[in-house]
Parts: structure tokens; C-alpha cells; sequence
């Protein structure tokens, strides 16, 4: 017998945790919320380095004159989705190209992009540890995972981790680790 289905999860030990923690109803949202945005930000950190992100921002900025070059800064995007170099870029080009098409500019659609591409990972997330624990744990059990992880999810502040991800500098640091030192700091009754 396995210590849970999350423990054989082909994913990382931040993915892991935030499954243990959707696993155990002992764990509180709150608590599950932190573990995603740990995973989800230190994913977001691997895989889109800061001169991608630069090279998007500088796409995106475009000419000074918007109206005179509209569909400049779309078809820098389409040249730079050519040379990704993760599906995570890939992502945050695609995210970006529709919020321009959406009508967004400037700051606003770099915000819009990166949210879009966090939503996209915690989405893919979500999805690959249902499917381990449907193969790994009961049909009910991977269903009320998945249920956790999305009432979780309402509680992640896609927004701040989009403004640290871009390094803006209104962003907020991380929060910190929530660490139960007594009996006393237990699970609430």
C-alpha cells in the first residue's frame, strides 16, 4: 500500500504537494490555494525566462503610434511563436495574441496574456492529477480532488502572480509558507 495516489504523480514536488493537499480534506483551501500558486508560479519561473518575457513586453509595446501599425504588434508575436522553445511560451505568445485581438493594448494586454497562461498551466494541472488519480485512487475520490482543486483555484490571485512574473514593479512579493508550530495551530474545529 502506497502513502496516496499523489506520492507516484508524474509531476514536480510542488505539483505533488498541491495534490497531497487537495488529496486529505484535512488541508484547508486556503492552504491547497498557496500550494497551486507555489507550483504554478515556480513553473511559470522554469520555463518563461526574463528575456522572453522582455522580447514579448517590447512586441506587444509596439510603435508609439498605434493606430498607424495595428497588426505590428501580432505579426512580431506570429515570428516570435516560431522560435518557442516550451509549449509555456507558446502559451504566453497565443495569450497575447488574443488579448490584442480582444482590443487590449499596451501594459493591459502583457497582464492579460500572462494571466491567460497561468490559467492555461493550473488548468493542465488540474487536469493531469485527475487522470493520476483516476487511474491510481477511485473514480469518486479523483472527481472530488478535481472539485477541490477548482473551488481552490477561485482563491489563487492569478493577477499577482502575472505582475511577478513580468517583474512589474507594483508587483507584491510571494506569500509565505503557512508553518504549524503547536497543537494549538492545528486544523481549525
Amino acid at each position: 500500500m502506497s502513502d496516496g495516489p499523489y506520492r507516484s504523480l508524474p509531476m514536480s514536488r510542488r505539483w505533488k504537494k498541491a495534490a497531497k493537499s487537495a488529496y486529505f480534506q484535512t488541508f484547508s483551501m486556503s492552504e491547497i490555494a498557496h500550494n497551486l500558486q507555489d507550483a504554478v508560479e515556480r513553473d511559470c519561473r522554469a520555463e518563461l525566462s526574463a528575456a522572453f518575457v522582455g522580447r514579448i513586453s517590447a512586441a506587444i509595446m509596439g510603435p508609439s503610434d498605434p493606430d498607424l501599425f495595428g497588426d505590428l504588434p501580432t505579426a512580431a508575436l506570429n515570428v516570435l511563436h516560431r522560435h518557442c522553445s516550451s509549449p509555456m511560451e507558446a502559451g504566453l505568445i497565443r495569450n497575447a495574441i488574443d488579448a490584442l485581438e480582444d482590443g487590449y493594448r499596451g501594459a493591459e494586454a502583457i497582464n492579460r496574456a500572462a494571466e491567460g497562461c497561468i490559467n492555461d498551466r493550473l488548468l493542465a494541472g488540474y487536469r493531469q492529477v485527475e487522470e493520476h488519480m483516476h487511474r491510481e485512487a477511485s473514480d469518486h475520490r479523483a472527481r472530488a480532488v478535481r472539485s477541490r482543486l477548482e473551488t481552490a483555484h477561485n482563491e489563487i490571485d492569478t493577477s499577482a502572480i502575472a505582475r511577478r512574473l513580468l517583474r512589474a514593479p507594483d508587483a507584491l512579493p510571494r506569500a509565505s509558507a503557512i508553518i504549524y508550530s503547536g497543537l494549538d495551530d492545528g486544523v481549525p474545529l
